[in-house]
């Protein structure tokens, strides 16, 4: 049984706020849905949702000397900083993973929290029950994006993390999730896939941590677990790609069904495709 309803958003962190949101408008018709600034030592951050296809992403820079974003910007150079997850019971969940050997690592609120990612392959999750009322899936209305795209993104694909083992990996995730590992290979290459998980409204996909002589064609090199980028579907993908081009942003690599961006012209390692990939739970 899945215990958790979906992806809340994906969250990616950088040193600058616009230098984040611009090209996700430009290139992709990212929508805001909420921006804000707090500069409580202990948030330390502007930034909030945008919409992108069909789910959202979190976007943040830090604010002040102390801001625990800070951190993960300089020693890591920004990216995907973490996974939030959707649930209905925040204390239930918590008592559950609990019980697996998860510990709580912050609280944020009654409603949301984050675990050890020593307790998750590595990887940092969020948990969170709560609504918020800028989000089109509880029925509010987005307005239209500033600018016209380069192109149009139909739905958020999956998310992309490197680990060390990923079918164990993914075996310890499908499990505190309650969701399906719909993918195993334990002899992937790097740069392959090497395991994939439901999250049920997308795709959680796992690389192998590569080693200092392996190849690694995917952007910066990880070398330590972390969530590493977002595929995006359109509508062809011939032609996003040409439309891509124009605009300046390459493709540098393939992962089987899809295409990565050059990772220096967007803010987070990013895939285009134009399907959904066939594990997909929304294949139907």
């Amino acid at each position: 049984m899945a215990q958790i309803e979906g992806l809340w958003h994906a969250t990616a962190m950088g040193a600058d706020y616009e230098s984040l949101l611009g090209p996700l408008q430009r290139l992709f018709g990212a929508v805001v849905m909420h921006d804000h600034v707090s500069d409580d030592p202990a948030v330390g951050r502007r930034g909030g949702m945008v919409w992108l296809g069909d789910n959202s992403i979190e976007i943040g820079a830090p604010v002040g000397e102390r801001s625990p974003v800070r951190g993960f910007v300089e020693k890591l150079g920004g990216g995907m900083h973490s996974l939030a997850l959707r649930i209905t019971d925040a204390r239930a969940t918590e008592d559950r993973l609990a019980a697996s050997g998860v510990s709580v690592a912050a609280r944020v609120g009654d409603d949301v929290f984050f675990t050890r990612p020593a307790d998750t392959a590595g990887l940092l999750f969020e948990w969170s029950a709560l609504h918020t009322d800028d989000d089109p899936r509880w029925g509010f209305a987005l307005a239209p994006c500033p600018v016209a795209p380069v192109v149009t993104v139909r739905r958020f694909g999956f998310v992309t993390a490197a680990v060390a083992d990923p079918v164990a990996a993914a075996v310890r995730i499908g499990a505190l999730l309650g969701t399906e590992v719909t993918r195993r290979t334990p002899d992937a290459g790097p740069g392959e896939v090497g395991a994939v998980v439901s999250l049920g409204d997308c795709l959680l996909v796992l690389f192998a941590l590569p080693l200092p002589e392996d190849p690694w064609p995917f952007g910066p090199r990880p070398t330590r677990p972390r969530f590493h980028g977002q595929g995006l579907v359109v509508d062809e993908l011939g032609d996003a790609l040409d439309a891509l081009a124009r605009a300046g942003v390459r493709s540098v690599a393939a992962l089987e069904h899809a295409v990565l961006l050059d990772p220096a012209a967007v803010p987070v390692p990013t895939f285009v495709c134009d399907g959904l990939l066939p594990e997909d739970p929304r294949r139907g």
